[in-house]
Parts: structure tokens; C-alpha cells; sequence
């Protein structure tokens, strides 16, 4: 299998566009917040991060992706956000976005020691090539996030 980057995308998924207008905003940071109960001995860093800093850092080269099915599952749900670099170049164990001819565009980890693309979900099967089949990538999933309303727990 052979990954080689391709600008082409598609509207097999549903694309969202950058745009820059020069103003950047920063949020307080809290790390380490328990899932359980918290400590009260335990104080908030007060950190700022900017998250287009951390994530968007190459806008012309980035952009955002909603998730659709279930081949990601747990991981990734069907409506998720994915945040995907373009300009990387997709390498063992990443999670790529791929053109797969005959099914489109999604988002499956790369094996290269077993020439084929797994989903996360193991309920769904891996994808397998020979090791000179091309596999168009057009992008690195480097983030995902999701709206909590979607969920519904």
C-alpha cells in the first residue's frame, strides 16, 4: 500500500471552512478535572490556551470534517467533528482520511506493516491492498470534538 496525499476532496463528508479574520481568542485552561469527585486541595492552573493556536495552527491546510457511521465507533461518533491537516503527510498508526474507490471518503487508521486501513470499531472489517495499490489520503485527523447536546446520556 502506498499513501500519497491528493487535494481532492469531495462531498462524500460534510466539510466545514476556516477562516481567519486575524482576532484570536484564549480560554482558561483547568487540567486534571476528576471524573469522580474532586479535591477541594486541588487548584485550577489558570492556564490560558488558545484553541485555534493549538488546532488550527495552519489554517490554509486545515479543515474540519463531521463524522457520519459507525466505523469509529467508540471513538468517534456519528456528528463528531474532526479536525484534519492536509499538508501532513499520513504515516503507520495515524488516523487518515482516504479516498477508498468504489466507497468514497473515511477516516481509518493506517497499517502499512499489513498493507490495509482498520476502523476503530473492530465490528467493522479492515480494508486490505496490495503493496503497490495507491491510497489517496487527504488528510490527518489530528483532533475531534463533539457538541455534549448530541449525546444523549
Amino acid at each position: 500500500m502506498i499513501l500519497k496525499n491528493s487535494n481532492n476532496i469531495n462531498s462524500e463528508i460534510e466539510f466545514f471552512p476556516i477562516k481567519k479574520d486575524g482576532d484570536r481568542y484564549y480560554v482558561e485552561l483547568h487540567e486534571n478535572i476528576p471524573n469522580g469527585f474532586p479535591s477541594p486541595a486541588e487548584d485550577f492552573s489558570g492556564r490560558r490556551i488558545s484553541l485555534d493556536e493549538r488546532f488550527l495552527s495552519k489554517p490554509e491546510s486545515t479543515f474540519i470534517g463531521r463524522a457520519k457511521g459507525l466505523s469509529n465507533y467508540h471513538f468517534i461518533l456519528p456528528g463528531d467533528f474532526m479536525i484534519i491537516r492536509a499538508d501532513l503527510e499520513a504515516k503507520h498508526g495515524d488516523l487518515a482520511v482516504v479516498y477508498i474507490p468504489g466507497e468514497g471518503i473515511s477516516a481509518k487508521k493506517v497499517d502499512m506493516d499489513r498493507n490495509c486501513l482498520t476502523p476503530l470499531n473492530k465490528d467493522f472489517p479492515e480494508i486490505s491492498f496490495e503493496p503497490e495499490d495507491i491510497v489517496e489520503v487527504r488528510g490527518v485527523v489530528k483532533a475531534i470534538f463533539r457538541d455534549i447536546e448530541s449525546l444523549n446520556f
